[in-house]
């Protein structure tokens, strides 16, 4: 039988995870921010809603199966990713405002979606911290890892919207200034990952 109460902080290690604004939701806010609501449905479905099924599901499946594996290989070459996640991240930056100089929308692909999600240092080091609660679901190792998965799944979805309205929102108040603040937002994620990469071979 499953444990209601670790079932509820599994749910709130997912709610944490993603309200705190992160590369992912700037990138899909400057993305939406002026597209049409059917634009967004068709962009939330064949991109976001994909990429989170291929790449972040598993990710959080394999976190919970492989938890020790993950947190060991991540100490020995965590640095890899702080420094290609810095670099690609500060990438979308640049793009970010070149579409706005252009008066255009920044597309964000399958592709680059699923190079944020599989860079990001947050994802891998906090995967397995959310892991180490799941598994204490009562319901035996696969089990424990699919509910991580779906809960997962379901909440980001979720936030995908709260985000997109965050991102409409701001591109009304701030109107010509909304993409230079994601600009600089995306930089500082940039610089401080590429400082923890530093931090991490020292």
């Amino acid at each position: 039988m499953m444990d209601i109460e670790v079932f509820n902080k599994v749910l709130f290690f997912w709610f944490i995870f993603y309200i705190t604004p992160g590369p992912v939701w700037l990138a899909v806010m400057v993305t939406t921010a002026k597209k049409s609501s059917r634009q967004i449905i068709g962009f939330f479905l064949s991109v976001f809603l994909a990429v989170n099924l291929i790449v972040q599901a598993p990710q959080a499946f394999i976190s919970v199966v492989f938890i020790d594996t993950v947190m060991r290989l991540f100490g020995e070459i965590g640095f890899i990713f702080y420094f290609l996640g810095g670099a690609y991240i500060f990438y979308l930056a640049i793009k970010a405002l070149k579409a706005h100089q252009a008066e255009s929308t920044l597309q964000l692909s399958f592709g680059n979606l699923m190079l944020i999600m599989l860079l990001s240092p947050k994802i891998w080091i906090l995967f397995p911290s959310g892991a180490l609660i799941a598994n204490q679901l009562g319901l035996g190792l696969m089990a424990n890892a699919s509910i991580y998965a779906l809960t997962m799944f379901i909440i980001s979805s979720v936030f995908f919207f709260f985000y997109v309205m965050v991102g409409k929102v701001g591109q009304k108040i701030l109107k010509d200034n909304f993409a230079y603040l994601v600009f600089l937002l995306l930089s500082g994620f940039a610089i401080f990952l590429l400082f923890e990469g530093v931090q991490a071979i020292l």
